[in-house]
């Protein structure tokens, strides 16, 4: 290697560095909630989606609202996008690593909430994983 070719690899080097350590300062989380009514078509699909993904832990609570939170992590890679792009409806059949999506419904006699991550498969593809669930009754004697 002659001498005029060291400096430009060694700079070459650095800034393939700097744009490595860069790129993880650029990871943006935008989280978007909506709620919606259990009757309407959204809270139907929103129960389903539920019900499909973690079918030993369905809906129990009769809540007439249903929270749905969305976060999406966008990177240097991906498009950039407005916060106002992930919502949460349409539900999503597949997600982003460290993607999360939760739902949540409280009533006077209970509350119940679901929280999924999106998981990537070892060969593409992925799915949703429950990694959080919660179910309180509450006693109306206690209150």
């Amino acid at each position: 290697m002659n001498k005029t070719m060291m400096p430009i690899l060694l700079a070459g080097a650095l800034l393939a560095m700097t744009q490595g350590a860069r790129a993880d300062d650029e990871l943006i989380t935008s989280t978007r909630t909506v709620v919606v009514d259990t009757r309407s078509a959204d809270g139907t699909a929103a129960r389903a989606w539920i019900q499909r993904h973690s079918p030993g832990f369905p809906p129990r609570v009769p809540a007439e609202q249903l929270e749905i939170s969305r976060t999406v992590v966008f990177g240097p890679d991906s498009m950039q996008r407005a916060p106002g792009d992930s919502l949460p409806i349409p539900l999503p059949a597949s997600g982003k690593p460290g993607e999360v999506i939760s739902f949540s419904s409280q009533r006077t006699s209970g509350l119940e909430s679901w929280t999924y991550k999106w998981r990537a498969g070892s060969k593409g593809g992925g799915s949703w994983s429950l990694i959080g669930y919660t179910f309180k009754y509450f006693d109306e004697q206690e209150r």
